[in-house]
């Protein structure tokens, strides 16, 4: 009997991983033709962008604001003015496109893999192309890229209804692009770097045969912030490693503040930041090797190293990572990255150094001198660098209310500061965090450098909390003590040592995973009537005492992907004046369809005649800003698209049927 439940089990473990790999590759499908469209809107783009250059123009304040910050920061010529307008003026022409036609924007964003398939990276070094991977980019022409906007590795950014992008193939003009060294144009040396001699591998050496670079080396009156970013339903390591590669201009006269700079990101599905790291370009760090172009100019480059960020405090719960690189802030200087083995491997020893708390989170914990509360953690220098420092402050919103100069216990990859009783405070009230900075120091040829590396949380949410320190009992009642999943921890969490009962209201929040409500005592948690968990909402209750230990006890549900999660819609102001009226054609050329948009105004007739005036279709419509048409019948060939508007003006476009 045993041996046929063996075998019973060794079937449904086979079933599973075929059901598994089933649903990878049905998520490999849906992203490759997300993919595949996306492409095909980048070349409406281009079409809208060569159709409607002409009819429109930089505003005077655009284009003269732009003039003076080109010529006041750096020696452009009047070729490299020029250009800089026209880049600025393609810029402001795509987010029109993406403006008059939003909808399109759902193709660029990734979608996810299934929460069963939880970390698992089956494109973590790109071999299945882009997917899981969504792009876009801040073009910031100046005077756009002024300090307003650039404030170096604090520069936010988000994906926004007009800076989408997708990648391209080995078009190392883009700024994203995807590296396939099966596909044409592939370059095997960084083409910037062998130009002054130096052969980078474009692929990283324990890689495959794809990556991804970020941003391109145009500069020139655009100061480009290029960003990839990826959703993970579940995290389930502590870890989350890559390689790069990292290539800047640098400029000697410039400041720090203005450099190029790479960050790299984790973030929780509220947007707080987990970890971070961000190196600007500074030929004092000895992780650049250094090409001395002219007294003006130096390009500094790293090779393929390896890198950690630390998301031990997301275990089982949805992550996002964002990698960015960014242009100087007077946009004549680029940078840019090449990204690879995004998971699934790991970096033994990561070039940046690693720095993590281990999670805690307490509630009310009990602080003497002769037990005290420990918070103990891991770090990893950076490579050749020793430990300099290591402190852990306390703090309360934003403001330090106490610190530890010095680890009670320190190995050279661990360390333990124990709390003495008073850090909180005489009467602790409220919500506090641990922040533990460690400072290294490394020798370089230009002399002896300082990396700084945080964690500024053990925990999502506050690491330690004294709100309702634990009382014998508990009664819940509605409206008061009604609350929802994005509530304060206070009102989300409650525990006592005998019981709780509740007759109040639960409903929806975010519905992120592990960010319900919890409610468990020592003896029982009594659901009387009047409580209501609405539809939607997280809900556990559980018998055990003040532990502080708020795990939520359930599978998680399944999370949003990339395409359900609502675009941060920024306003963006199109610095364009449009010459005279007009619409536009989408495609064109056409083979199927054509949809007709006007730019303003509404039309309410449409003809369609041959080049020679031969008319082929006349056609009266309700009054709208857009049509869509069949020219699926038609042959081959140039026709002219007229119609009315509903003030009596005729205007007409050229469409190419092919």
């Amino acid at each position: 009997m045993n041996k046929v439940h063996y075998l019973l089990g060794i079937s449904a473990l086979l079933l599973n991983i075929s059901w598994g790999r089933a649903q990878v590759q049905e998520f490999l499908d849906e992203e490759q033709q997300r993919i595949t469209v996306a492409a095909s809107v980048e070349r409406e783009v281009e079409q809208f962008i060569e159709a409607n250059f002409h009819k429109y123009r930089l505003s005077k304040v655009a284009s003269a604001s732009l003039i003076e910050e080109l010529r006041e920061h750096e020696d452009f010529t009047d070729e490299e003015v020029e250009k800089a307008i026209v880049a600025a003026k393609r810029n402001e022409l795509r987010k029109l496109f993406f403006t008059k036609f939003p909808e399109k924007t759902q193709y660029y964003r990734a979608g996810t893999l299934p929460v069963s398939e939880e970390q698992t990276c089956v494109n973590g070094d790109f071999e299945n192309g882009t997917a899981g991977y969504t792009f876009w980019a801040d073009l910031r022409p100046q005077p756009q890229s002024g300090t307003a906007f650039f404030q170096s590795c604090a520069t936010p950014t988000a994906l926004t209804t007009t800076n989408v992008l997708t990648a391209t193939t080995n078009n190392f003009g883009s700024r994203a692009t995807l590296i396939d060294s099966n596909a044409p144009n592939y370059q095997q040396f960084d083409p910037v770097l062998a130009s002054f001699g130096v052969n980078m591998p474009t692929l990283a050496p324990n890689g495959g045969t794809r990556c991804i670079k970020l941003n391109n080396t145009g500069g020139m009156g655009s100061s480009d912030l290029a960003t990839v970013s990826r959703y993970f339903p579940v995290i389930n390591e502590s870890t989350l490693d890559f390689n790069f590669s990292l290539i800047m201009d640098n400029r000697p006269d410039h400041e720090q503040d203005i450099q190029p700079y790479f960050r790299a990101r984790v973030k929780d599905v509220n947007g707080n930041i987990v970890d971070e790291f961000c190196i600007i370009a500074n030929p004092n760090n000895c992780l650049f090797s250094r090409i001395n172009v002219s007294s003006r100019r130096r390009i500094l480059y790293t090779g393929w190293v390896c890198a950690r960020l630390n998301v031990g405090e997301l275990v089982g719960q949805p992550g996002i990572l964002e990698l960015s690189v960014s242009d100087c802030q007077p946009s004549a200087h680029f940078g840019t990255v090449y990204i690879d083995n995004v998971c699934g491997f790991t970096c033994a020893t990561p070039q940046l150094g690693a720095l993590n708390i281990d999670p805690i989170q307490l509630n009310c914990p009990s602080i003497t001198p002769t037990t005290p509360v420990q918070v103990c953690g891991t770090y990893s220098p950076p490579v050749n660098a020793t430990l300099s420092s290591l402190v852990l402050h306390v703090l309360q919103g934003n403001t330090i209310i106490g610190t530890i100069n010095a680890p009670t216990q320190l190995t050279p990859t661990t360390f333990c500061f124990d709390l003495p009783p008073n850090i909180f405070g005489a009467n602790p009230q409220g919500d506090f965090e641990f922040d533990v900075v460690a400072t290294f120091n490394v020798t370089c040829p230009a002399g002896t450098f300082q990396y700084t590396i945080r964690d500024e949380s053990a925990a999502i949410g506050p690491d330690v909390t004294f709100e309702n320190c634990c009382l014998p009992t508990l009664t819940l009642s509605s409206p008061a003590d009604d609350t929802n999943n994005n509530g304060q921890i206070a009102s989300k969490r409650k525990e006592r040592s005998d019981w709780i009962r509740a007759t109040n209201v639960i409903f929806q929040g975010n519905n992120g995973v592990a960010n319900g409500i919890v409610y468990h005592a020592g003896n029982f948690v009594e659901l009387l009537p009047g409580f209501e968990a609405e539809f939607g909402a997280q809900f556990a209750a559980y018998p055990e005492g003040c532990t502080g230990n708020f795990l939520y006890r359930d599978t998680p549900l399944a999370t949003p992907s990339d395409r359900d999660i609502p675009l941060d819609v920024i306003p963006e102001e199109i610095h364009l004046i449009r010459i005279g009226n007009g619409f536009t054609l989408v495609p064109n050329p056409a083979q199927s369809w054509v949809e007709i948009a006007v730019d303003e105004g509404e039309f309410t007739q449409i003809q369609i005649t041959t080049i020679e005036g031969k008319s082929l279709m006349a056609q009266t419509i309700t009054a709208s800003q857009r049509h869509r048409l069949d020219v699926q019948a038609y042959p081959n060939g140039i026709y002219m698209v007229s119609i009315v508007l509903t003030d009596g003006t005729v205007i007409a476009e050229k469409l190419v049927k092919n």
